[in-house]
């Protein structure tokens, strides 16, 4: 638990302060009045900021702290040559950035063993801390995140013309959510072919179809 003052013109400023300082909303910590404040007559004369206690957990530096400790355990224990390079935090989300000399590695084959790491972060997080099980981690080596939306992107749009030109349908690798989710947005401007995904679990397929006119 931490504790620090703040001023403002009135209690009600000094608590959006507080707020908009610890990115936390006011039932997420305590607030004590020290002064209400004074203000000058009309305006005028010498006035009195007010001030107040505020006492919060700083969960921000725990969560990196321990999300650091735990990936470096992790990767260790995998035998995989890597580390935490660089941690920020959001309100909703973490990024992670990892260092490796064999990032291919830590990938794996299409991005399974980094999914799988992300998963198990996600999986601890909410096991430390259960006020933090809305918060997403997002682990990243080499800008592969954004290398491989460029690659289903692009297959999305290569696939699409396919199923046009032929008038069959046409079915995906497995894809978790995420990727899912970027077919389904690529296309979904294209008026010529329907997605839709199938499967159960968490990797399903994602059927890319001819439109019916």
């Amino acid at each position: 638990m931490k504790v620090v003052e703040i001023e403002g013109k009135t209690i009600e400023i000094a608590k959006k302060k507080a707020v908009e300082l610890f990115n936390l909303d006011l039932n997420e910590m305590r607030v004590e009045i020290i002064d209400e404040g004074k203000s000058g007559i009309f305006g005028l004369g010498t006035s009195r900021p007010a001030k107040i206690r505020v006492f919060y957990n700083d969960l921000t530096s725990n969560v990196t702290e321990s999300l650091k400790e735990f990936l470096d355990t992790l990767l260790k224990k995998m035998d995989f040559d890597g580390s935490v390079y660089e941690i920020k935090e959001g309100k909703n989300k973490v990024y992670i950035e990892l260092r490796s000399k064999n990032s291919a590695l830590i990938i794996g084959k299409r991005g399974k063993t980094l999914e799988a790491i992300q998963l198990l972060c996600n999986m601890y997080i909410s096991h430390i801390n259960s006020a933090l099980a809305s918060k997403r981690i997002i682990i990243d080596i080499e800008n592969y995140r954004r290398k491989r939306e460029s690659a289903l992107s692009r297959l999305a749009k290569i696939s699409a013309q396919s199923v046009i030109k032929s008038g069959k349908p046409k079915l995906l690798e497995p894809m978790n959510p995420f990727e899912r989710r970027l077919i389904h947005l690529s296309l979904q401007n294209d008026n010529r072919v329907a997605t839709v995904s199938e499967g159960n679990g968490i990797y399903k397929r994602v059927r890319i179809e001819p439109r019916q006119k």
